[in-house]
């Protein structure tokens, strides 16, 4: 439970000096991008924290890099090179 409030107040103390700035200099879609990957970057650390089974996130960027390369390697490497 300690280590959950720690994380409460590692995110308030980021959020209580970057969100002033970026209202401050109107940076409207900075700060929906701050928030959007803060709580998902919180929701992942207290999954962590609780042992929560958390979905493993190296697979699913190899899922969707994986087509992309497959692409490339088609349109960039002579067949013989291919693998």
């Amino acid at each position: 439970m300690v280590y959950i409030l720690l994380l409460v107040l590692f995110y308030a103390v980021v959020a209580y000096f970057e969100v002033p700035r970026m209202l401050k200099n109107n940076m409207r879609r900075e700060l929906y991008t701050f928030i959007v990957l803060s709580l998902l970057g919180f929701v992942l650390a207290a999954g962590q924290i609780l042992d929560l089974p958390l979905p493993n996130i190296t697979k699913g960027i190899e899922a969707v890099i994986r087509p992309v390369y497959r692409v490339l390697e088609r349109l960039l490497l002579p067949p013989e090179l291919r693998g």
